[in-house]
């Protein structure tokens, strides 16, 4: 049996590794940390000052999740268990990755890991052929060499075949002036660490930190911290569409009997369901131009899933659409924007004075010349600016030549094609050294690099030649995108690569949705996959989310006008004034010392106005309720003397339309209502909520009540419009 050398023993090795020895080839995994997992490795708990457990690999936080739901993050043939979270944890996504590992690689003589050894060299041998890996006589085209970090014993030994899997994400860059300042020459100067040294928002309690970059973990990590830190600046080099890990859309009715063929609906779903469907719009190729026009469309599409809430805000919402789409995703980050706990400031972070103020250079649209600034009193700076791979600290500089190799693009730093092979170099491959690996990639690519060298897949000159031609272009192709692929897109060009029977998925059937068990052969599992989706879809189209998407939907500010009908005598009374939801708020009897206590607080009602009793009467009126999600159901208590009292209405959401026409669907608004009673002593409330959604953020609220009692009869409508 040929062995082939896997470096990297995170989500992308474990993958080669099963799939090479489906080919019949024999993998050995190199891996620097003790442990299998890499970048989804927990980290240590701060509680126990260890790093018994620490990944050299690691890059996330305590209480971290994914991004992406659990229905994308999963490979083809591994389904999660059905009680996982939707959006996993970084311990889950670590127990599903070693879940894996002793599914498929257990068998030692199948499979070979060399743990705590650093890979420090591999060089093409000149008997390097092209030759299919499919004899027993020691076929060698590569040399690889590597550190044993226990011993520090340097080791060497040939392979037919190598496959390099250390993942993109996995030097950090930091800011290039840093490296000229010398943090220990004065107690002024901030300490600086790297996003993936961050570990938990305790290690900053009440310190003023700057979170810098404007990607998912720039957002997340600012978010996070401001739940201990005193002060929160995020400073961003431009402003990302910030999308929650639910959005809804009009999705068809799954169960179209009632309402007639074709008919759609609002249907909430993880982000990544959401978008990564080939019924939307903008699909491209492996290699796409990004026009004005495209660019312009693309900006208008997010800004539909948005509404008004981004636009809003202190952060504002991207203004030149002549430039690519940049999107991050977090849940929090706008709201503590608007309430005031994160100031973002978009710029640059060009530099540290010697008494420790961070220079920047103010950017944005409406600025037509860089503008210098300030920004002092920092205790801690978090640079969340990215990552590169490693390949030039153990590739031959032969190899790194054929692959074009250029150490500073950390968006496509190579020429390969699909990002993991080049005819120059038979029998080496790259899985998920792309920018924004899915697994599902993962997958595909590490199919296809075992089955290319075990000769069950032939790519010909042609194809190979279009394949590095797309690279190519995309690599010189400005401006760039924010991910050089397009994820449904790419899945389907590898699977025909492979060549497949089971091919892409029926891009006209029902659900549309791109997700990893849909590419393999097994009907088993395709099934379940396509009941698990519309399962989900059935729950988004339930109304039992709605009460989460409402209460996010009307933070804010509002204005709003409140007429009373006494319906006996025709007397009409009047109240005006302003309403305030907010998510992040603190009363006197609060403990100042416990901020994180803010994030699992009740969304608070706060209404000041007047009140008109006649013409020639007027008072100041105010009162508070509290609003919570529970269950299906948003829940509203009375708020006496600071404090809550019983629950007053219990609200069920669900669109006043179920059917919604193309129109409305176009616009992206809708109506949802809920209604609810409430018999306080001997009068009987009978409520009516509705609020009118565009996007992600409400656009008008009406609340109406019909008091009837022994001395009540009155009529209550109160219409709230964004201030």
């Amino acid at each position: 049996m040929i062995d082939v050398a896997i470096i990297g023993a995170g989500s992308a090795g474990l993958v080669a590794a099963r799939h090479v020895i489906s080919a019949g080839l024999r993998p050995v995994l190199f891996e620097a940390a003790k442990t299998i997992g890499g970048a989804w490795t927990p980290s240590p708990s701060i509680s126990t000052n260890s790093n018994d457990d620490y990944h050299p690999a690691s890059k996330m936080w305590n209480g971290m999740r994914a991004n992406l739901s659990k229905y994308t993050c999963q490979f083809t043939d591994f389904p999660w268990p059905d009680d996982a979270s939707t959006f996993p944890s970084v311990e889950e996504l670590h127990d599903y990755l070693q879940s894996y590992s002793q599914t498929f690689l257990d068998d030692t003589s199948c499979c070979e890991f060399q743990m705590e050894c650093q890979v420090t060299n591999i060089e093409k041998l000149k008997s390097c052929n092209s030759a299919a890996l499919t004899t027993d006589d020691g076929v060698a085209n590569y040399k690889v060499e590597w550190l044993d970090l226990n011993t520090q014993k340097q080791c060497a030994r040939d392979f037919g075949g190598v496959v390099i899997a250390s993942g993109f994400f996995h030097t950090p860059c930091m800011p290039s002036f840093l490296k000229d300042i010398n943090i220990e020459s004065s107690d002024r100067i901030p300490q600086i660490i790297h996003s993936a040294q961050y570990r938990s928002h305790h290690e900053f309690k009440g310190k003023n930190v700057a979170v810098i970059g404007g990607s998912f973990s720039g957002l997340e990590i600012a978010a996070d911290v401001s739940k201990s830190a005193a002060r929160v600046v995020n400073i961003l080099p431009s402003i990302p569409w910030v999308l929650p890990r639910w959005i809804y859309k009009f999705h068809p009715i799954l169960s179209p009997e009632s309402v007639g063929e074709n008919a759609k609906t609002t249907t909430i779903l993880p982000a990544d369901l959401a978008l990564y469907q080939r019924t939307q719009p903008f699909r491209q190729s492996e290699f796409k131009e990004l026009t004005p026009e495209i660019c312009r469309e693309r900006h208008q599409y997010i800004q539909s899933l948005v509404g008004r809430k981004q636009r809003s805000s202190p952060l504002g919402e991207p203004t030149n659409w002549d430039e690519p789409t940049i999107t991050a995703i977090s849940d929090e980050y706008v709201n503590l924007v608007n309430e005031g706990m994160i100031h973002a400031i978009q710029g640059r972070f060009v530099g540290i004075d010697d008494d420790g103020k961070l220079r920047l250079d103010k950017s944005g649209d409406d600025v037509k010349e860089a503008q210098s600034a300030l920004l002092d009193d920092i205790d801690h700076i978090i640079c969340a600016t990215g990552y590169k791979p490693s390949l030039h600290n153990f590739l031959s500089t032969e190899i790194l030549s054929l692959l074009d190799y250029d150490q500073d693009d950390n968006l496509i730093p190579m020429t390969s094609a699909y990002d993991m092979m080049v005819p120059s170099l038979p029998n080496l491959a790259f899985v998920g050294l792309y920018k924004g690996p899915y697994m599902g990639v993962l997958d595909l690519q590490a199919q296809l690099a075992a089955k290319v060298m075990s000769g069950s897949v032939c790519i010909d000159d042609e194809t190979y030649k279009s394949a590095m031609t797309a690279s190519e272009s995309m690599r010189k192709s400005s401006p760039r995108a924010q991910f050089p692929h397009f994820y449904p897109d790419l899945m389907d060009t590898l699977v025909r690569v492979l060549n497949q029977d089971v091919g892409p998925p029926d891009c006209e059937g029902e659900l549309g949705i791109v997700v990893p068990p849909l590419y393999q052969r097994d009907e088993s599992l395709r099934e379940k996959c396509q009941l698990d989706l519309e399962r989900e879809i059935k729950h988004g189209q339930d109304g039992s989310l709605m009460p989460k998407l409402v209460s996010e939907a009307i933070l804010g500010r509002w204005s709003y006008d409140r007429t009373i009908v006494h319906l006996q005598s025709a007397k009409m009374e009047r109240v005006s004034g302003t309403v305030k939801y907010s998510k992040y708020w603190t009363r006197d009897s609060d403990d100042d010392d416990n901020k994180s206590s803010l994030f699992d607080k009740p969304i608070l009602y706060r209404e000041d106005g007047v009140y008109e009793f006649s013409p020639t009467q007027k008072f100041d009126v105010f009162r508070e309720y509290e609003y919570e999600v529970k269950d299906d159901a948003l829940e509203i208590y009375f708020v006496e003397g600071g404090k809550r009292a019983h629950m007053f209405l219990s609200l069920k959401f669900l669109p006043e339309t179920v059917a919604v026409d193309e129109a409305t669907a176009s616009s992206g608004e809708y109506w949802v209502k809920a209604t609810s009673d409430h018999l306080c002593i001997k009068d009987l409330y009978s409520a009516t909520f509705r609020v009118k959604l565009n996007g992600l953020s409400a656009s008008e609220i009406i609340i109406k009540y019909r008091v009837k009692g022994p001395a009540k009869d009155y009529e209550s409508t109160t219409i709230l419009t964004p201030e």
